[in-house]
């Protein structure tokens, strides 16, 4: 009953330490977290659950390295807000992935982003096509955000009395030269199919940055800059 009572007492003083420590990093919740936050996060999680899990070893061995991370973390954050150079090496930069309909590969590679995941981005927006997108935005957080063109959001289809459903969404039938099965299935097109249609407009499938088909059967691809060259 004592031991029960002792591990009790524990979780609950590393509890509050722990809500207090994530509230001074001024963080609510964990999507909100970049990349530093997120280690030190970890690492608080993985510590506090030590003398948690082991009624032999301390309260203090995990409190101090807590408190520590805690601590370091603030003073990083601040350090970074005086110094925006300390910040850009720490946290790093927003990063442009798609800007006016085009997307950026170099940008891509250099954040390990595939085009799947930007086209993604684009439908998790409401958008129904890449050239809706203004700008496709990889945040230090590593959310990215969708910027729709004026005109472009779908409120404005209900406003002007037009159907958004006319052609349907452009799916993503290949991305990065690959087939995405699930959704050229869903617009009739097989592997065959689609490197025929590409073939007719001149693209070699393996140099295709993405190919996407309307469920009118309408077509829109964007090549590769590298297969250009």
């Amino acid at each position: 009953m004592i031991f029960t009572a002792a591990i009790f007492l524990r979780t609950l003083i590393l509890y509050i330490t722990l809500t207090a420590v994530m509230r001074l990093m001024g963080k609510r919740q964990i999507g909100e977290l970049q990349l530093p936050e997120f280690v030190a996060a970890v690492m608080i999680s993985q510590i506090a659950s030590i003398p948690v899990a082991d009624a032999d070893i301390p309260l203090l061995h995990g409190l101090v390295p807590v408190l520590t991370l805690g601590a370091l973390e603030v003073t990083t954050a601040f350090a970074c807000k005086k110094i925006p150079r300390l910040r850009r090496h720490i946290y790093g930069e927003p990063l442009v992935l798609m800007e006016g309909g085009r997307i950026d590969e170099k940008t891509l590679e250099k954040a390990r982003i595939s085009a799947e995941e930007v086209l993604a981005a684009v439908r998790s927006a409401g958008l129904s096509s890449p050239d809706d997108a203004e700008c496709v935005i990889l945040e230090q957080s590593g959310k990215l955000t969708v910027l729709a063109r004026k005109g472009s959001s779908p409120l404005t289809f209900e406003g002007a009395g037009i159907s958004a459903e006319e052609t349907g969404a452009e799916l993503p039938v290949m991305a990065e030269g690959a087939v995405i099965r699930r959704f050229a299935e869903a617009r009739g097109k097989d592997e065959k199919k689609i490197i025929d249609e590409l073939k007719k407009r001149g693209i070699n499938p393996a140099q295709t940055l993405y190919m996407t088909v309307d469920r009118k059967g309408g077509i829109k691809t964007a090549q590769s800059e590298k297969g250009k060259k």
